[in-house]
C-alpha cells in the first residue's frame, strides 16, 4: 500500500490568497500565524460541531438519523489536523481544515477549484435535535428541498447547484428503496439494476453509485442522468420532473462550466453559514472533542456527499473520505462507517509492513495457516461483526465464542495473530485493534498463496463481548443446502453472489473428516472415486479419525485459484455444502463462469471481502484497542 504522506504533505502547504467574506472570514486569515495551514468543509454553522464524539456526558450530531450509520471519513480530517498541529499548535481549526480539504478533494476529481474564505473557530457544542430536523432527506420534494435551503440562505439556484455534488459518491439501499420499488418516474433499466443490490426488505446498508456513468469524476454527468430519469434518490429527481427546477437541470445538463461556477459560489456561500470568529469558540485540540453541550444551529448537512480525484494515483480513497465528510451529506456510507485504508497513515503507518511480515513468515513455516486465518476472519465477522470477539480466550468469568460448534477443535492460527500483534505493540503501542490485524493478515494470506489482493479499509476497534450463542447459529455448517446457505449470508448484508464467491477460499485449506464423512458415505452427487480416496482417511464409525484432514481441493491445496470450481463440476466437492454450490441449482451459472474466468472469480471474491469486512464494525468510541487479542483490556 502506498504512503499516504504525499496526498497529506500537499494538502497542509496548501496556501489561500485574499477575499474577505462574511463575519471576519478571509483567505489569508493564516498567513503569518499558521502559513502552511489547510481545510476542509461544513457543519453546524460551519462550526465542525459534526466531528465531535458522544461521550457519557455529551450527546453529539453522529447519531443523529441523517448522520448514523452514513458519515464517515473522520479519521482522515484526524490525519491532517494532527499534521497542522505538528507544525503549529492550537492555531488552525477542525472547521477551516474541513472547508479546505472538500475543496481539494472536488478539485482532485476533476471540479473546479475556488478560493476558501478561513478564519472558522470550532464549537464546543452540538445539537442533536437540529442535525435531525434541519438535513433534508432523500425523500423531499422540490417545495421541502427549496426551503430547508432557503432556511440557511441558500437559494433554489444555490440548491440545484450544490445537488450536483452527487455526481460522485454512493448512496445506501435503505435512501432509495422506496424510489425504486414505488415510483414511477424513474427509468426501468436503472430500477432494475439498483434491485439486484436493493432487495425489498434487506440490504439497508448495501451501496449503489449516485451517478452509474462517472461515480468517481466530478463532472456534469449527474445533471444529464435526471434528464433519463436516472436520479438514484427520490430528491435527485425532483430537480427534473416537470417543476421549476427544470429549466436550470437542462442547462447544467449541457454546461459544464456554467455548473462548475455555480457549485462554486454556491459551496463559497455554504462555507459562511454562521461560522464562529473572533473570541467565539475554541480552536480544538483534538477535533473529536469539544468542551460543553448546549442546542445550536446546523447547516444543511444531508443531501450531498463528494468523493474525491486522485491527487496521485493512490489518493482516490483518502479523498473521497474528506469530501464525505466535508460536504457532509448523510445519504450514503454504509455499515463501514469510519473505516478507510488510510487509517493508520499517520498513527501508525507500518502496520500493513508488519502484518505482511508476519504473515510471510508464517506461511513459509505452514502453507496451510494461510487458510486458517482466512477461515478466523470469517468465523469472526459472522459473529457480532468483524470486531476480533473470536480470539477472546474463556476465563471463569468470560465464555467466548471458542468452543462453539463451528470452531472447538477446528479453527486455528490464534498464535499467529499474537505474533504479529506483539510486533505490531512495539512499533505502535496501543494503536492497532486485532479485528484490524485479522483483516489484514486474511488479506495478505490470500496475496501470498497466488490470489488477489485489495486495500484492506481499516479503523476498527475490538469488542469487550463475544456470543457463543452467536457462533453456533450464525456460521454456516458445513450440512447447509443451497437455501440455508444464501439465508445466512443474507443475514449478514451478503447476497447469493458474495457467497458463491467467498467460498472458493475453500480453494486452500483442509477439512475434518467429522464434517465430510455423512458427504462420502450417504450422498449420491459426489464422484465415486473421489468418495473412495476420501474414504481411506476417513472411518465410517463417528468417533473414529474424526480429526483427520482432507484437503479442500485435491489439486493445488496451498494455491489461491479457481480449482475450486472445477472441482464441483466433476462432483469433487469434499463438503455438502460445496457441492451445493453446483447441484442443479441457481448458483450453478456462477460457478460456471467462474471456471472459465479466474479474473472474475478474483474480483468478486475481493468485492466479498471488502464487503463482509464491513459488517457492522466498531469504530470511533466504541470497543477498545486490546493490549492483547486474547482478553480485554
Amino acid at each position: 500500500m502506498a504512503s499516504p504522506k504525499p496526498f497529506a504533505c500537499s494538502v497542509i502547504a496548501l496556501l489561500f490568497a485574499a477575499h474577505l467574506v462574511s463575519a471576519q472570514l478571509s483567505a489569508n486569515f493564516y498567513d503569518k500565524s499558521c502559513p502552511n495551514a489547510l481545510s476542509t468543509i461544513r457543519t453546524a454553522g460551519c462550526d465542525g460541531s459534526v466531528l465531535l464524539d458522544d461521550t457519557p456526558t455529551f450527546t453529539g450530531e453522529k447519531t443523529a438519523a441523517p448522520n448514523n450509520n452514513s458519515l464517515r471519513g473522520f479519521d482522515v480530517i484526524d490525519n491532517i489536523k494532527a499534521q497542522v498541529e505538528g507544525i503549529c499548535p492550537q492555531v488552525v481549526s477542525c472547521a477551516d481544515i474541513l472547508a479546505v480539504a472538500a475543496r481539494d478533494s472536488v478539485f482532485a476529481l476533476g471540479g473546479p477549484t475556488w478560493v476558501v474564505q478561513l478564519g472558522r473557530r470550532d464549537s464546543t457544542t452540538a445539537s442533536l435535535d437540529t442535525a435531525n430536523n434541519d438535513i433534508p432527506a432523500p425523500t423531499l420534494d422540490l417545495g421541502d428541498l427549496t426551503k430547508s435551503f432557503s432556511n440557511k440562505g441558500l437559494s433554489a439556484t444555490d440548491m440545484i447547484a450544490l445537488s450536483g455534488a452527487h455526481t460522485i459518491g454512493q448512496a445506501r439501499c435503505v435512501n432509495f428503496r422506496n424510489r425504486i420499488y414505488s415510483e414511477t418516474n424513474i427509468g426501468t433499466s436503472l430500477a432494475t439494476s439498483l434491485k439486484s443490490n436493493c432487495p425489498n426488505t434487506t440490504g439497508d446498508n448495501n451501496i449503489s453509485p449516485l451517478d452509474a456513468s462517472t461515480p468517481y469524476t466530478f463532472d456534469n454527468f449527474y445533471y444529464k442522468n435526471l434528464l433519463n430519469k436516472k436520479g438514484v434518490l427520490h430528491s435527485d429527481q425532483q430537480l427534473f420532473n416537470g417543476g421549476s427546477a427544470d429549466s436550470q437541470t437542462t442547462t447544467y445538463s449541457s454546461n459544464m462550466a456554467t455548473f462548475f461556477t455555480d457549485f462554486s459560489a454556491a459551496i463559497v456561500k455554504m462555507g459562511n453559514i454562521d461560522p464562529l470568529t473572533g473570541s467565539s469558540g475554541q480552536i480544538r485540540k483534538n477535533c473529536r472533542k469539544g468542551l460543553v453541550v448546549v442546542a445550536l444551529h446546523d447547516v444543511e448537512q444531508r443531501r450531498f456527499q463528494l468523493p474525491a480525484r486522485r491527487l496521485h494515483p493512490t489518493s482516490s480513497a483518502r479523498c473521497s473520505l474528506v469530501v464525505m465528510v466535508v460536504v457532509v451529506l448523510a445519504v450514503a456510507g454504509g455499515s463501514s462507517a469510519q473505516l478507510s485504508p488510510s487509517f493508520y497513515s499517520y498513527s501508525c503507518p507500518g502496520v500493513f509492513d508488519a502484518v505482511k511480515c508476519g504473515m510471510q513468515s508464517a506461511i513459509a513455516n505452514e502453507k496451510r495457516i494461510g487458510a486458517s486465518i482466512v477461515r478466523l476472519f470469517f468465523h469472526d465477522c459472522f459473529v457480532q461483526g468483524c470486531d476480533a470477539s473470536l480470539l477472546l480466550d474463556d476465563t471463569a468469568s468470560f465464555t467466548g465464542e471458542k468452543m462453539a460448534n463451528p470452531n472447538n477443535g477446528s479453527v486455528r492460527g490464534f498464535e499467529v495473530i499474537d505474533a504479529i500483534k506483539s510486533a505490531v505493540e512495539t512499533i505502535c503501542p496501543g494503536v492497532v485493534s486485532c479485528a484490524d490485524i485479522l483483516a489484514i493478515a486474511a488479506r495478505d494470506s490470500v496475496a501470498i498463496l497466488g490470489g488477489p489482493s485489495w486495500d484492506v479499509k481499516v479503523g476498527r476497534r475490538d469488542s469487550r463481548t463475544a456470543s457463543l450463542s452467536g457462533a453456533n447459529n450464525n456460521i454456516p455448517p458445513p450440512t447447509s443446502g443451497l437455501a440455508n446457505l444464501t439465508s445466512l449470508f443474507a443475514a449478514q448484508g451478503l447476497s447469493q453472489k458474495d457467497m458463491v464467491a467467498l467460498s472458493g477460499s475453500h480453494t486452500i485449506g483442509q477439512a475434518r473428516c467429522t464434517n465430510f464423512r455423512a458427504h462420502i458415505y450417504n450422498e449420491t452427487n459426489i464422484d465415486s472415486g473421489f468418495a473412495m480416496s476420501r474414504q481411506s482417511g476417513c472411518p465410517r464409525s463417528s468417533g473414529s479419525g474424526d480429526n483427520n484432514l482432507a484437503p479442500l481441493d485435491l489439486q493445488t491445496p496451498t494455491v489461491f485459484e479457481n480449482n475450486y470450481y472445477k472441482n464441483l463440476v466433476v462432483k469433487k466437492g469434499l463438503l455438502h455444502s460445496d457441492q451445493e454450490l453446483f447441484n442443479g441449482g441457481a448458483t450453478d451459472a456462477l460457478v460456471q463462469s467462474y471456471i472459465s474466468s479466474q479474473s472474475t472469480f478474483f474480483a468478486d471474491f475481493v468485492t466479498g471481502m471488502i464487503k463482509m469486512g464491513d459488517i457492522t464494525p466498531l469504530t470511533g468510541s466504541n470497543g477498545e484497542i486490546r493490549k492483547n487479542c486474547r482478553r480485554i483490556n
